[in-house]
């Protein structure tokens, strides 16, 4: 089994690839496609030695194999589009032909998980005036999620969206405003020492829980519910 080392050049890529010299030519533009971005069909392929033109493989050769034409390791097929039209719509170098999604300023502004937000509420930039320069939407932050969350509800906390086995389970002991942050929090007693504190932040005491066991997260990161702690060491197995 022959393999030969190539350098494979396009409009829209440069790279080293590895091919068997038995593979036929339309096995190898099948392969080259999502390479270079050039349908099988319209594929130009030319062979260089450097910076040498050695010779082109004819469009009719797709039953032929690429050892065929003679190529050495390092050699390099230079792929081009012989489809002038295909070629004029499919130029991923060229960022004007990409259609580019923009957003009103106004609806920017109402996001809060932008860069502006974040400098928002760090009081950054613009923004490092402090509380004049917060917004009122930025003080009433998550208001309507914190209003269907009551206190001594049991809930699980999302610490990665989406993904339920990473879900930490708990207590709501405390939905409200804080000082530390503006906007509304959820302060939850975890089951496990979890946490990152005893309900206390800067030295401002909003609920009790044991060290390690109390968090503040944002309210569309919790879930209520029926949500009984888990056993951590229970199992279904059977066991001699």
């Amino acid at each position: 089994m022959s393999i030969v080392t190539l350098f494979v050049e396009s409009q829209n890529s440069s790279s080293e690839r590895r091919f068997l010299k038995s593979i036929t030519i339309d096995d190898l533009k099948t392969r080259l496609e999502p390479v270079v971005g050039i349908p099988a069909s319209d594929q130009q392929i030319s062979i260089l030695q450097g910076t040498t033109h050695v010779g082109d493989i004819p469009r009719d050769a797709g039953d032929k194999m690429l050892g065929y034409f003679s190529v050495e390791d390092y050699m390099a097929l230079r792929v081009t589009n012989a489809n002038p039209s295909s070629a004029a719509a499919i130029n991923f170098n060229d960022d004007s032909q990409v259609e580019k999604y923009t957003m009103d300023d106004d609806e920017y502004d109402k996001r809060t998980d932008t860069v502006r937000a974040f400098k928002r509420r760090h009081n950054m930039g613009r923004f490092a005036d402090g509380k004049s320069a917060m917004s009122i939407d930025e003080e009433d932050e998550f208001k309507d999620l914190a209003a269907a969350i009551s206190v001594d509800r049991r809930c699980e906390v999302a610490t990665v969206p989406g993904v339920v086995n990473y879900a930490r389970r708990g207590t709501v002991r405390f939905v409200g405003k804080t000082s530390f942050r503006p906007g509304y929090w959820v302060g939850i007693e975890y089951d496990e020492p979890v946490g990152k504190n005893d309900g206390s932040v800067d030295g401002v005491q909003y609920f009790k829980c044991p060290s390690d066991h109390g968090s503040f997260v944002r309210p569309d990161k919790v879930t209520v519910g029926d949500f009984p702690e888990e056993d951590l060491f229970g199992s279904d197995l059977e066991e001699m």
